[in-house]
């Protein structure tokens, strides 16, 4: 069943992968469109950059979920101190009309003639071979399939796109100091159809986000507070709660670019999973503005989270409850020791001056795009 199941996916990869030879036209539209963004100066702004570094993709492999991967990488270049810029390559443009994928176009500039004149720091190419533009050249890899090898340097799972692109790491540090008046929050889809279970990666199971929902507000009982408007989060930011906050966007939804003043408005964030991949991109966010993460995936990080130390961790619906239990009990001056070492292990793993840091050792020799879901992220 494994081996078919497989083959099954290698041949619809194949199948997606060439497909753009049959919608030629509208890919070509794609490129051009994208050329004529830069030629227009219709590109995003980016920061002034001191290195640069050329992308050359041919597999759409490199996308990750509706282009968040590529995004990710795009961005992290880019806050990195990074000029980026692309090799127009059909192949990989067929895709370029996605949201997310568009928006890290907007970012990477087509390679020209009169950009490829000065030698590029860098390249990062699908292919195993030197680019003849670069001093020096690490392939990417998308293969989910293999453990991530001592000299693979892992692409950390990023923010929802749109945090990158509204420029929320600006206020970072702003979000770090605010004042925390919840102790536990939650917030988003959690809905029994589409949250109980995991649905493509299976090496792990945790507990899923509509049981662990569930069991929250069983366990806090009248000291959960969930919120179904802006009155009542407004209300309810104006005053100190140490039980359950919970916002359910199947109920309410506050406007986007409030999500990380609430997440910052926590002590803790219940960072339960996704519908696809144990892992969620509210985690990466918590983490950001010294959220505490509350979970059970603690071992897809790279590197893995420590439970008492930058998270708190539990395994199953009996260790949901002794975290809890731990949560409660928990000093102020304990709270502000992990938070500092919550906000410690963004800056040296996460943030994209770590991620350039790392990716600029001689040792490294591959980047990987997806280590989250390869077979060394099982464990538990």
């Amino acid at each position: 069943m494994h081996r078919f199941r497989s083959l099954h996916l290698s041949i619809e990869h194949a199948v997606k992968q060439w497909r753009w030879i049959a919608r030629l036209k509208r890919t070509k539209q794609i490129r051009d469109h994208w050329l004529w963004i830069h030629q227009t100066d219709q590109a995003t702004p980016v920061r002034s950059a001191t290195k640069r570094c050329l992308l050359d993709f041919r597999r759409i492999s490199c996308d990750g979920e509706q282009g968040r991967r590529f995004h990710a990488l795009v961005s992290l270049l880019a806050r990195g101190g990074y000029q980026v810029v692309m090799v127009p390559r059909l192949p990989f443009l067929q895709t370029g009309d996605r949201a997310f994928k568009a928006s890290a176009l907007n970012v990477a500039e087509p390679l020209t003639d009169d950009l490829a004149a000065r030698r590029f720091d860098l390249c990062l190419t699908d292919r195993g071979t030197d680019h003849p533009l670069a001093d020096r050249t690490v392939q990417v890899v998308t293969s989910t399939r293999r453990p991530v090898s001592p000299r693979d340097l892992a692409v950390p799972y990023s923010f929802y796109p749109l945090i990158w692109d509204n420029h929320e790491d600006d206020r970072f540090a702003e979000y770090r100091q605010r004042d925390r008046v919840w102790r536990l929050f939650f917030g988003g889809h959690c809905s029994k159809a589409s949250y109980q279970r995991i649905r493509k990666y299976r090496r792990m199971q945790p507990v899923d986000r509509y049981t662990t929902i569930r069991q929250l507000t069983d366990w806090y009982g009248d000291r959960t507070r969930n919120i179904r408007s802006d009155q009542m989060l407004d209300r309810c930011l104006s005053q100190r709660h140490d039980g359950f906050v919970m916002i359910d966007n199947a109920q309410y939804r506050s406007d986007a670019t409030r999500w990380l003043e609430l997440l910052s408005s926590a002590d803790f964030f219940v960072a339960a999973p996704g519908c696809d991949y144990p892992l969620s991109h509210n985690v990466i966010e918590s983490i950001a503005v010294g959220t505490i993460p509350l979970l059970e995936y603690d071992s897809l990080l790279t590197p893995p989270l420590t439970d008492g130390v930058n998270c708190i961790a539990y395994r199953g619906r009996d260790g949901l409850c002794e975290a809890i239990e731990r949560l409660d009990a928990m000093s102020a001056d304990a709270i502000a020791t992990m938070r500092g070492e919550v906000i410690r292990y963004y800056e040296d793993h996460l943030s994209p001056n770590a991620f350039c840091q790392r990716l600029e050792s001689a040792s490294v020799n591959r980047v990987h795009l997806f280590s989250y879901l390869t077979p060394a992220a099982k464990a538990a």
